[in-house]
């Protein structure tokens, strides 16, 4: 009996045993689970990383992506020039009225022309800005003209002239227009010859050419009081020559009745010179224009007229060079606006 319950007993503590042993491996095998969990935990985290760096490599590529065509902007650098040029003038932005920029002299740099100042005038398509014109240049930024009139018009113009492009400033005066010319000469800014002698008028029909029209009070002269009156507006011309790459201006030769004559097929000295009257001054210009300026007395004033007769029209032509009618003009007709830069004919014919 006491065998059998030995047996019974060893039994029981082997089974007890073996119980006991396959818990001890699953606790182990627990553990390993979880470790692999936690493995498995980083392994998502680290599969999960890599999409922020994503993002941002993406967003560090779209920067120089943007930045490519920044090379664009400055070679537009309008940006660059326009802020240089507020900072130096300490103006806001809305004060510079006109900027206009590109390559003006084909050096390869841009320069900029601009006006700064205030709308005074608001004539619809153009303003009237009293203010100031400024440059901008790689050697740095300078005011070059103040406005003497009412303003200048918030739009400038251009003409070309061979190979040299003038901009063009309108300034603004009661009774007239006066046009300041500039060209850009190894990136510095050059005031023509002709410039502020009256309103440039530029024909598209005509190439290398273009004429001034210049207003002066010249009709009327008082010799007590030296004074002149009599507001008049007279157009002078002038032409490009390709031979020497300058501007001159059709001056005038003073040439005799005969030979005025003689060009124009009449004799306009007497057909058009009133009795009594006195001849001023007979010349010729380089376009067939020949002009004949006099005086006449009344009264206490001298009176002053003109004709000009276009040869290759065989016609009376008035100041715009418009066919007219035989009245006078009134004022007197220079030989020259721009003296120093006129080009005078050699005028063949009688008593020359």
């Amino acid at each position: 009996m006491r065998k059998k319950l030995s047996v019974y007993l060893l039994m029981i503590l082997c089974i007890f045993s073996l119980f006991a042993c396959s818990k001890g491996n699953d606790e182990p095998k627990t553990e390993d689970e979880q470790v692999e969990d936690i493995d498995k935990e980083d392994d998502e985290e680290e599969t999960k990383e890599p999409t922020k760096p994503v993002v941002k490599v993406e967003k560090e590529e779209s920067e120089p992506t943007k930045e490519v065509k920044p090379s664009e902007e400055v070679k537009e650098d309008e940006p660059s020039l326009k802020s240089y040029l507020i900072k130096i003038a300490s103006v806001k932005e809305d004060e510079v009225v006109m900027f206009d920029q590109k390559d003006f002299d084909g050096d390869g740099s841009e320069e900029a022309f601009a006006i700064i100042g205030k709308i005074v005038e608001d004539y619809g398509e153009k303003k009237v800005a009293s203010g100031s014109v400024w440059f901008i240049g790689k050697d740095g930024c300078k005011k070059i003209k103040e406005t003497l009139g009412m303003g200048f018009f918030d739009k400038d113009r251009s003409m070309k002239m061979g190979d040299t492009e003038y901009i063009l400033f309108d300034e603004v005066y009661v009774t007239a227009l006066v046009t300041d010319a500039w060209y850009v000469s190894d990136g510095m800014p050059v005031e023509a010859a002709f410039s502020t002698k009256g309103e440039i008028v530029v024909d598209q029909n005509e190439k290398d050419r273009f004429a001034i029209v210049h207003d002066a009070y010249d009709a009327e002269y008082y010799p007590a009081d030296d004074m002149w009156m009599g507001h008049t507006w007279k157009k002078y011309y002038f032409f490009y020559n390709s031979e020497d790459g300058k501007i001159y201006e059709y001056g005038g030769t003073d040439i005799s009745d005969e030979t005025a004559a003689y060009w124009c097929g009449i004799d306009i000295v007497d057909k058009y010179l009133p009795k009594g009257d006195q001849i001023d001054s007979l010349f010729c210009r380089g376009n067939c224009l020949v002009v004949l300026n006099y005086e006449h007395k009344e009264g206490d004033a001298i009176e002053y007229y003109h004709y000009i007769y276009d040869f290759s029209k065989e016609s009376l032509v008035d100041d715009m060079r418009e066919i007219t009618g035989e009245e006078p003009l009134p004022g007197i007709c220079l030989e020259a606006l721009c003296p120093d830069i006129a080009s005078y004919p050699e005028v063949s014919g009688p008593n020359m």
